[in-house]
């Protein structure tokens, strides 16, 4: 009888205090992309990539697959929640082969959200992404991490601020050298 009131305990409060912890600048919790019962795939992801059934309502191109179209459930560029336009950002779903993207950083071998972005509430750096930049501000050391043949010493210090990016007003960007001739 003790066993069961432990299990029915556990069982009631667990999920309250996953919820308390889980919850952050989203405002979500686990369940919005996780699930036990209905999980997708090796990480227990319980939205339904490309179908109408995900936490935005929203359909994301047929082309963006895996984690790429789990995270463009809820940033669809159409309808999303602080949209990405796919057709202005970092491409991904791609394999890298003009830059040095540590291995580490690939999903079987390809690039993809997650490759900068780590969308757990636990992670406190700017726009969720895996190394800290100082809220921004250092975004040319961050993109030269995979890129250091497009960028060099002045102008991975120098940076710029457009009105119009896929990030929203004002996000930082950094200044580049074209790629050198091949």
């Amino acid at each position: 009888m003790k066993r069961l009131l432990m299990l029915c305990l556990a069982a009631s409060v667990l999920p309250m205090a996953a919820s308390a912890f889980a919850a952050g600048p989203h405002d979500m919790e686990c369940m919005e992309c996780h699930s036990t019962h209905y999980a997708k795939g090796d990480y227990a992801v319980g939205v339904q990539p490309l179908y109408a059934d995900n936490p935005a309502r929203t359909r994301v191109s047929a082309k963006i697959v895996n984690v790429d179209a789990l995270c463009l459930g809820c940033h669809n560029e159409e309808e999303g929640i602080l949209p990405v336009n796919m057709h202005t950002t970092h491409p991904t779903g791609v394999t890298p082969t003009y830059t040095k993207v540590p291995r580490e950083l690939l999903k079987d071998g390809v690039f993809s959200c997650v490759s900068c972005h780590n969308p757990h509430p636990s992670n406190a750096n700017y726009k969720y992404l895996i190394l800290p930049t100082e809220e921004g501000a250092n975004m040319g050391s961050f993109c030269a991490k995979c890129h250091p043949n497009q960028s060099d010493p002045e102008s991975v210090a120098a940076s710029q601020t457009l009105p119009l990016t896929t990030d929203g007003p004002g996000a930082t960007i950094v200044k580049v050298k074209p790629a050198p001739a091949q």
